[in-house]
C-alpha cells in the first residue's frame, strides 16, 4: 500500500454500513478526510468546504443516491464515488448515468477501493 496523499475526502457514512470506516487507510491516502454521516451534516459540511472527492456508502441505504445527485447540482463538476452492496449491483447503471462512479463492494475489498479512488484524478478531463 503506496501512499501519495493528494486528495480531500468529504466521507458520507452509514452507521448501519458493514464496512469499517474508521479504518486508517482514510488518512494514509488522503490528505484531508471530513466524515459525516446524514445528509443534513454532509450537505452542511459541502457547502462549507472544499473537497476533490466525495464519497459515498450506498450500501444500507441506495435510496439516497438522491442527495448525491442534489450535490452534482450543486457542482456539476465534483467527483463522486459511491460504495454499493453486491445485492444492489441492478443500480450501477442508474448511478452512473448520473455521472455518480460507484464500486460494488464487500467490506474486505474496502481498502483496495480506498487505493483506487487515491489513484484517481478527479480533476481528469474525460477522454472522448
Amino acid at each position: 500500500m503506496q501512499s501519495q496523499k493528494k486528495w480531500t475526502l468529504l466521507l458520507i457514512q452509514d452507521n448501519e454500513s458493514e464496512f469499517n470506516m474508521n479504518t486508517d487507510a482514510f488518512e494514509h491516502f488522503f490528505t484531508k478526510v471530513d466524515k459525516t454521516v446524514g445528509r443534513e451534516d454532509a450537505l452542511k459540511r459541502y457547502e462549507n468546504g472544499s473537497y476533490d472527492i466525495v464519497l459515498s456508502d450506498l450500501s444500507v441505504h441506495p435510496e439516497e443516491l438522491g442527495f448525491l445527485k442534489q450535490i452534482k447540482d450543486i457542482n456539476e463538476k465534483q467527483c463522486i464515488f459511491a460504495f454499493v452492496a453486491p445485492q444492489d449491483e441492478n443500480k450501477l447503471y442508474s448511478i452512473a448515468d448520473l455521472g455518480i462512479n460507484a464500486f460494488m463492494l464487500t467490506p474486505d475489498q474496502l481498502e483496495a477501493a480506498l487505493e483506487a479512488i487515491a489513484d484517481f484524478d478527479p480533476y481528469a478531463e474525460p477522454q472522448a
